[in-house]
């Protein structure tokens, strides 16, 4: 049994065992027993692909509701790039979108906002400035991703060295919030 956790999980009452999903998992994970997807702990990497391409819905991401945010003494939405381009209808200006964006978070009972896109330049020039120190002549591997770096933790083990040892941008933009924040409201 693996010591991870994992969001994704099945549905079985929805599985009907149509294989969809083994044919898509970038590792292997998923077998069908007794005619329902069975999901390998140890080989899942969270990537989501399974939830994407069951037609029966049985894959599912487990998240918290909204409200759980809202319990905390201050609630902070942590929005990445590409979540504004999910709101864009293409009507007006998408420059707009952003803002929109933001006030609905803050409409809806968030406290704060903290980018990630900020977060993300920032590391953006970290992995610059570590390349630049550590050109062997060898690629190297962004860890922005959490599913890339389970993938390779999973399947391409001989690569691990190749990430770079940098938090992904998410994990900073939350650090750099909570320091941020916490000062701002003298919230240890």
């Amino acid at each position: 049994m693996s010591s991870r956790f994992h969001s994704v999980y099945l549905i079985e009452e929805k599985c009907r065992g149509c294989t969809n999903c083994i044919k898509k998992c970038p590792t292997e994970a998923i077998r069908v027993r007794e005619g329902k997807a069975r999901i390998n702990a140890d080989r899942c990497t969270d990537c989501g692909e399974c939830i994407r391409t069951c037609d029966n819905h049985a894959k599912a991401a487990l998240t918290d509701p909204i409200e759980k945010a809202m319990e905390f003494r201050h609630s902070v939405a942590m929005p990445a790039p590409s979540f504004y381009s999910q709101f864009y209808t293409g009507i007006g200006d998408p420059e707009d979108t952003p803002d929109r964006v933001l006030g609905a978070l803050m409409a809806i009972g968030f406290d704060s906002v903290f980018d990630v896109a900020e977060a993300a330049d920032l590391m953006s020039y970290i992995t610059r400035v570590y390349i630049e120190e550590h050109a062997d002549g060898n690629p190297f591997i962004s860890p922005a991703c959490p599913a890339v770096v389970r993938l390779i933790q999973v399947r391409f083990p001989g690569l691990l060295e190749r990430i770079i040892p940098i938090d992904p941008p998410a994990r900073a933009a939350g650090k750099l919030a909570r320091e941020r924040i916490s000062a701002a409201l003298h919230i240890p």
